[in-house]
């Protein structure tokens, strides 16, 4: 075990548990994040843990995966509660769908818009 890895770990493990009053309130008070900005973090942060397995910098890669988890619930409970603010009858299912369809629309006009600027001042 070498410095670096206990630095690692404890920068990474304290932004874990600075996050947990979010999922606290996520959990039980009905708060939303972002669901795709928590469920990517979550993959990209499964990614850096990976990155650090390769290292052989175990005791970050349990510290990321923590804080990964924490994403991943972040994301899960948030996606919960938008279903039963706003459709109470739908599956968690629909809710991720209908946010996808906006997010590809709103993607599609950001694209769109900035080919036009773009073309525009040709």
């Amino acid at each position: 075990m070498n410095w670096q890895d206990l630095a690692l770990t404890s920068f990474i493990f304290l932004a874990g548990v600075l996050l947990i009053p979010q999922l606290l309130d996520t959990m039980n008070r009905g708060a939303v994040v972002n669901f795709f900005s928590a469920s990517l973090t979550s993959v990209l942060l499964f990614c850096i843990s990976s990155i650090f397995a390769s290292l052989g910098l175990w005791i970050s890669v349990i510290a990321q995966s923590f804080v990964a988890v924490v994403w991943l619930f972040l994301a899960f409970f948030s996606l919960r509660n938008v279903r039963d603010a706003q459709f109470p009858d739908k599956t968690l299912f629909f809710v991720v769908k209908d946010f996808f369809g906006v997010w590809v629309l709103g993607s599609a006009f950001l694209v769109s818009n900035g080919a036009r600027r773009l073309l525009r001042r040709s």
